[in-house]
């Protein structure tokens, strides 16, 4: 078989540019420090890279999904123990406003600050993150969740979606809570929903009234009273005599005290009740023997908040044995006007706020743990990664000089061979 020297040229030619194929392969992987450059270099490799960059793209989302969950959750329980913080002081101030030593204008200046207290409640209230979002309006992050109507009243703008952001395959975390729950359906005693804002108002109101205010009505065998009544209803309220405690409850839709006249002599707890001959509206009241008298507990139906000016109410006047008044006059408002009430809804906002703080505690701990987790699989990955992906450089660089001297020693003989022709041997 005879080989021509174009089809012997042609060939060196190939295996050089074979050769100076492998060599820039080498190249590129010393350059890029990666055994894969392309699929061809390794397919099955290539295949299980692929997977790995996946996974390793997934870990990083739900990284980032963590970090972003955290901050929003310690923005929350910020605001949270800063809304404590105004409870906190709200509780101290009625008690100082319960004081029987402080004056009217000592009064209206802690009102004034409760009143300042409701505006910072509603900065708190309607918090933005750094994205410019109201972290308490629901999905409609970009719209302020408490406002202010025409009456003053404040009202919720927001809706009742929490978000949340996924944290594993199988793990989603909420990063926000229902701002109208938060700051609007804080339970009472009776299970009634309250706002702050309202709870506010009400220890504004409630402490400007305690100075013309008592909790219960004293007098010392004789007394007459008189019902102020703007609220029509079932009225009821505890009447003690020296012979006992008795619960009065009476349908009232005026200002006529018969019921009640009835209603205390058929109690039968040592007082006698009559009409006032002075004024018929009142209602006089005569011991049996030498006792205190004593009217507290005063209910009056759809009365379920501390109003500004108390529109019903009972006016309690001591007398002596031969009817004349003595001391001041004592006005007895309903329970939810009284100081004492407020001190338990201002209570029962401490213990609904630590309920939300405990929540969202919890899910900052649930992302603390998540995120160790996380990052011990990251490392796993990069590892495995790295075994796949990642080239030997000195058995690369060792490679590559071999295939250098290889495609050196290969020109040089095909140098060699081209020369040799019979002019060659006829010289």
């Amino acid at each position: 078989m005879k080989v021509s020297t174009k089809l012997f040229n042609e060939q060196q030619i190939r295996q050089f540019s074979s050769l100076n194929e492998d060599i820039q392969k080498l190249q590129d992987k010393i350059s890029s420090g990666k055994n894969i450059v392309v699929a061809s270099d390794d397919p099955v490799g290539s295949v299980n890279l692929s997977g790995y960059k996946t996974v390793k793209q997934q870990l990083d989302q739900y990284l980032k999904n963590v970090n972003s969950a955290q901050t929003r959750l310690s923005l929350v329980d910020t605001n949270l123990q800063n809304l404590s913080t105004i409870m906190i002081r709200a509780n101290e101030l009625l008690i100082q406003a319960s004081s029987d030593v402080l004056g009217r204008s000592d009064r209206e200046a802690i009102a004034l600050e409760i009143n300042e207290m409701k505006e910072e409640l509603l900065s708190l209230a309607n918090q933005q993150d750094a994205n410019g979002s109201f972290i308490f309006s629901g999905y409609k992050s970009k719209e302020q969740p408490f406002q202010k109507n025409l009456n003053g009243e404040i009202k919720y703008h927001g809706d009742s979606g929490i978000s949340s952001l996924s944290i594993s395959e199988t793990m989603i975390v909420e990063t926000s809570v229902d701002g109208e729950s938060l700051f609007q359906k804080v339970k009472d005693s009776s299970g009634l929903a309250v706002s702050m804002f309202t709870m506010l108002e009400n220890v504004s109101h409630s402490i400007r009234t305690a100075s013309s205010a008592v909790h219960a009505t004293n007098a010392n065998t004789h007394a007459e009273f008189e019902i102020t009544n703007s609220d029509f209803g079932t009225w009821s309220f505890e009447i003690t005599g020296h012979a006992g405690t008795a619960t009065i409850s009476v349908e009232l839709t005026g200002e006529d005290p018969a019921d009640i006249i009835k209603a205390i002599n058929d109690a039968n707890i040592g007082i006698t009740a009559s009409q006032s001959s002075t004024n018929p509206k009142k209602i006089k009241l005569d011991g049996s023997q030498q006792g205190i008298i004593e009217i507290k507990n005063l209910e009056i139906p759809y009365i379920n908040h501390a109003q500004e000016v108390p529109t019903s109410f009972i006016t309690f006047d001591p007398l002596d044995a031969s009817g004349n008044k003595i001391g001041h006059s004592q006005t007895l408002y309903d329970n939810n006007q009284l100081t004492t009430s407020q001190l338990n809804n201002i209570a029962d906002s401490q213990v609904h706020i630590a309920n939300f703080r405990g929540k969202v505690g919890a899910k900052l701990n649930l992302l603390e743990r998540q995120f160790e987790n996380l990052n011990q699989r990251d490392l796993a990955i990069k590892k495995d990664l790295s075994d796949l992906e990642d080239a030997d450089l000195a058995k690369l660089v060792t490679d590559l000089k071999s295939q250098l001297t290889g495609l050196q020693a290969s020109q040089q003989a095909f140098v060699k061979i081209s020369d040799l022709n019979l002019f060659n041997y006829l010289k």
